[in-house]
C-alpha cells in the first residue's frame, strides 16, 4: 500500500518524538529503511521550500512610559521560538534574527 507525503510526516513526527525507528516501522506495517529515507526526504523538502511570510500585528501599548527616545519593543514568533527585543533595534539586526529562527540547527 502506497502512503501519502502527509501520511509519512506523521510516522517522522512520531520517530523525532523519541521513538524507534525499528519499533514505529513495524508498529506501522512498513519497512524500517522506508521510514528513514522519507525522514531524510521530508527534511530535503522542508530545506527547499521558500520561507512562509509572517503576519505581523503592531498594536499601541497602554503603559505609561517616559517620552519616546526612538525605542522599542518587537515580539517575534516562529514556531515554538519567541524573542523580545527591547530599545534600538536596527532593521537589518531585525531582519537576521527573524531570518535566523527559522533554520533548522
Amino acid at each position: 500500500m502506497r502512503h501519502a507525503a502527509e501520511w509519512w510526516a506523521e510516522r517522522v513526527e512520531e520517530l523525532s518524538r523519541g521513538g524507534d525507528a525499528r519499533a514505529v516501522a513495524r508498529r506501522h506495517g512498513v519497512n524500517e529503511r522506508t521510514l528513514l529515507w522519507w525522514r531524510s526526504e521530508l527534511r530535503r523538502r522542508a530545506r527547499d521550500e521558500p520561507p512562509r511570510l509572517l503576519p505581523v500585528i503592531v498594536r499601541p501599548t497602554a503603559v505609561a512610559r517616559a517620552p519616546l527616545t526612538g525605542e522599542l519593543e518587537v515580539l517575534v514568533e516562529v514556531g515554538d521560538t519567541r524573542m523580545t527585543m527591547r530599545g534600538a533595534v536596527a532593521p537589518e539586526h531585525l531582519a537576521a534574527i527573524v531570518s535566523a529562527s527559522g533554520r533548522r540547527c
